[in-house]
């Protein structure tokens, strides 16, 4: 056998035990435990003229024996088929290692896209929804993880905020 045709067998034994090697490490990362998350909830958080901040309650369970970094969350929220909202909120946070922790995402909506899709809703009034969220890591030996959510129930519409009274005298001795 000429030096060329050895270098050539030694080349494709090399790429085939190569190949291997990358298809077992695919398979001992996919056999890896991953994050869990569950949504325990939804309320309101702060609540302006214009809008309300929903806030998801997610439980966060880390597998791994290192801290585990919560990059973002991508969202969208529906009742029946009114599209309510969707987005992406930055939410930085850190979940303890072999450990978890209570996270609450926020999400903003605007009146005005509460009242387009629900023409005539009233404070006050309960409506259905259904939530498909996504949680993205940044995972020890496998890289980006998203894992998703989803939930359904129903939420309260808040009031708006306003004023109840005011005492002119009050403000007029000041």
């Amino acid at each position: 056998m000429g030096a060329d045709m050895k270098k050539c067998v030694w080349l494709a034994m090399s790429l085939a035990v190569l190949l291997a090697g990358c298809d077992a490490a695919r398979q001992v990362l996919a056999g890896m435990q991953k994050p869990s998350a569950s949504l325990n909830g939804l309320s309101f958080g702060d609540i302006t003229l214009d809008s309300a901040t929903l806030l998801f309650d997610v439980e966060i369970t880390n597998p791994y024996s290192v801290d585990l970094p919560l990059l973002n969350m991508d969202y969208a929220v529906a009742s029946g088929q009114n599209k309510l909202f969707s987005g992406k909120a930055d939410v930085a946070s850190t979940i303890p290692a072999n450990g978890s922790k209570v996270v609450a995402l926020p999400a903003t909506i605007t009146y005005a896209d509460l009242l387009k899709a629900f023409k005539g809703i009233r404070p006050g009034t309960s409506i259905p929804y259904s939530a498909d969220l996504g949680l993205s890591f940044k995972a020890p030996a496998v890289g980006n993880v998203r894992v998703p959510l989803n939930r359904t129930g129903e939420l309260t519409v808040p009031s708006m905020p306003g004023i109840d009274s005011i005492d002119w005298r009050e403000m007029l001795l000041k």
